[in-house]
């Protein structure tokens, strides 16, 4: 019996050094698509953790100083391999970002940190080198050009990995989705309408779409025309393009105006396509971008140009003019509306000037514009004057001339309106001297104007101020000096003027920022962010409840301190702290609850309930010994570029 009790024994322990001779070392990676990047390029950084088993906490992502995260996908995945005596279970933590490069130098990639069975693992240091945009060499593939030995850990993850950009079995784009921009014209005249429209072409149904660089169309004016989006979603019909079926949504289309000759250029159009899981986690994300337009464009026809031709008067246009009515009296208002009509660039056309007119003032002119829906800019273009006469007469107004080119035929054409005829009359009074009949000789009817020795009109009796005694008083002022109205006027002003100043004093007093004032404000602070906590626990969401929990510890640190603690590493942090006087016990609970928080965010499927409720506690109580806690000022720490 004891031989076979020692054989067992050994047995077991060969068995178990064999599982441990099969078990990998964890795996802690971060790589790059590329190191060498062009100015206001972006590109992915990718870090990945590949462990058997073990409790893993406390990531930190890797430092990007002078650059700029565009997007952030964590996610999560399992690998079960079968064989060798045995099945083994291994987990894959992947964090995908999308980073821009604004300004041109080298920078640092620092490290990311995580804990493994409470081991620290740190991935390598990355140099990245930005350079002149045009200059950087084409976007690695993933998934190729790594040092041998390391496997690629992303490939397991759904969507990360995958060559967006290779070819398939069947040779074009025939199993990828893509972008294609379309004109109607690539050669024309300067000012001539342009129809330019974006596509989204789809091999299968996606969940989200977004623009992230809108086309420029530098040197043209822009007039948006309507698409077949309904409620500002994607409509998608099934056509062929190429002899393959795709999914296909009109974007975006504009009328384009080229403004001068030359060759000039549409920059591209980038969007981002992505599928999600049940859970609204991102799967996949393919970046799409549709190539540079080139618009040719000529210079008008000097051959019949007329003189000073406006470069905006191109299309085809009718002219009209009118006036509301043709016969005034002098001082009544006389509306001339002039409208043109056609296809063409009506916002930036101008309208005929309106001649100078004796006798006449000439409001400045109201212009209003109303476009027509269809495939092409047309419309009315309205101005309105408003013409006041000034004494009797006949006016003629000549005709308006509009001179355009017309790109279809390719020639210059002119528009007249009719000439207008605006009779104004004199006010309707009587000629100097006459009277009503009956009057007594020397009366003066009511009503009536009286005459000067120089024929002009003169104000009537009937509008003159009456006087019911032939002088003025002359106690006016004896009266109210005996009355209580001096009193009011003596005392009020300077009551007033001093209640102005008491109010701006306290006013001054009250926006002070004193110590009191300070404390309050960050109490109702840490109420409305913890309230914020417990109504995401209430409704399930726990990464969102995690969130508020990092910004009230920040926000009330910062407020604390009277320093911005945004954007320092841990160990700058933990220095701030130290320096500001609080106990290394409180320091070293704030940063863990703060590595808790991050932990949370980039790894959302271990998070409970339990932890949440713990976590907030654990914040107020951190709270309460930071605000008990003598504080020193801290000065802003230096954030090196």
């Amino acid at each position: 019996m004891r031989t076979g009790s020692r054989l067992s024994i050994l047995g077991l322990t060969i068995a178990i050094a064999a599982g441990k001779a099969n078990a990998a070392e964890p795996s802690f990676v971060a790589r790059v698509d590329r190191t060498q990047v062009g100015v206001g390029e972006s590109f992915t950084l990718e870090v990945t953790l590949s462990v058997e088993g073990g409790r893993v906490d406390n990531y930190r992502p890797p430092e990007l100083r002078g650059l700029r995260i565009l997007a952030e996908h964590p996610s999560q995945s399992t690998q079960v391999q079968m064989g060798g005596g045995g099945t083994f279970m291994r987990q894959v933590y992947g964090w995908h970002y999308e980073v821009l490069a604004p300004d041109k130098g080298t920078f640092s990639v620092g490290p990311a940190r995580v804990r493994v069975d409470g081991q620290e693992l740190r991935t390598e240091k990355i140099v990245l080198a930005v350079v002149d945009s045009g200059q950087a060499p084409p976007t690695r593939r993933p998934g190729r050009g790594f040092p041998r030995g390391i496997p690629n850990p992303v490939l397991p993850f759904p969507g990360l990995g995958v060559d967006n950009d290779a070819p398939s079995a069947d040779t074009g784009r025939g199993r990828r989705s893509f972008l294609r921009v379309q004109s109607n014209k690539i050669k024309t005249y300067v000012g001539d309408e342009i129809t330019v429209e974006w596509f989204l072409y789809l091999t299968e149904r996606q969940d989200k779409y977004g623009t992230t660089a809108e086309p420029r169309t530098d040197g043209f004016w822009v007039e948006d025309l309507p698409v077949a989006n309904p409620h500002a979603g994607l409509s998608l019909t099934e056509q062929v393009y190429e002899g393959r079926s795709y999914l296909v949504a009109p974007l975006m289309k504009k009328a384009l105006f080229p403004l001068h000759p030359g060759r000039l250029t549409i920059s591209p159009l980038e969007s981002e396509i992505s599928r999600v899981d049940f859970f609204g986690a991102t799967l996949r994300t393919e970046r799409l971008k549709t190539e540079p337009l080139t618009i040719e464009v000529l210079p008008l026809p000097t051959a019949g140009q007329p003189p000073k031709f406006d470069a905006s008067s191109v299309g085809h246009f009718t002219l009209r003019a009118e006036v509301d009515r043709d016969r005034v009296n002098v001082g009544e208002a006389v509306t001339l509306k002039l409208a043109i009509s056609g296809q063409g660039n009506l916002r930036k056309l101008a309208a005929p000037a309106l001649p100078r007119l004796e006798g006449w003032k000439v409001y400045e002119p109201k212009v209003s514009v109303t476009l027509d829906p269809g495939e092409r800019v047309s419309g009315t273009k309205v101005v309105e004057y408003l013409l006041l006469p000034e004494r009797a007469g006949v006016t003629t107004i000549s005709p308006f001339a509009l001179a355009f080119f017309d790109p279809e035929r390719g020639t210059y054409g002119s528009e007249k309106s009719n000439p207008l005829r605006i009779e104004v009359r004199a006010d309707g009074s009587q000629p100097a001297g006459a009277r009503p009949a009956g009057a007594a000789p020397g009366s003066v009817a009511s009503g009536s104007a009286a005459a000067t020795p120089g024929g002009e009109n003169v104000l009537t009796l009937d509008i003159r101020p009456l006087r019911n005694r032939p002088t003025l008083r002359r106690d006016l002022g004896t009266s109210f000096y005996q009355s209580r109205g001096l009193g009011v006027v003596v005392v009020v002003p300077p009551l007033a003027l001093a209640l102005t100043a008491l109010v701006g004093l306290a006013r001054e007093r009250l926006s002070k920022e004193t110590e009191g004032t300070r404390r309050r404000r960050l109490r109702r602070l840490v109420r409305r962010r913890l309230r914020s906590a417990e109504a995401n626990l209430r409704e399930g969401r726990l990464v969102h409840a995690f969130g508020e929990i990092e910004r009230v510890l920040r926000e009330f640190l910062a407020g604390k301190l009277g320093t911005q603690i945004a954007g320092l590493s841990w160990d700058e942090l933990r220095s701030t702290l130290a320096q500001a006087g609080l106990a290394p016990t409180v320091v070293d609970a704030t940063l863990a609850a703060l590595e808790d928080c991050d932990r949370a965010r980039f790894a959302p499927g271990g998070v409970s309930v339990e932890e949440v409720r713990a976590a907030c506690d654990r914040a107020g109580e951190l709270i309460l010994q930071i605000e008990k806690a003598p504080l020193r000022p801290v000065p802003s720490p230096e954030v090196s570029s």
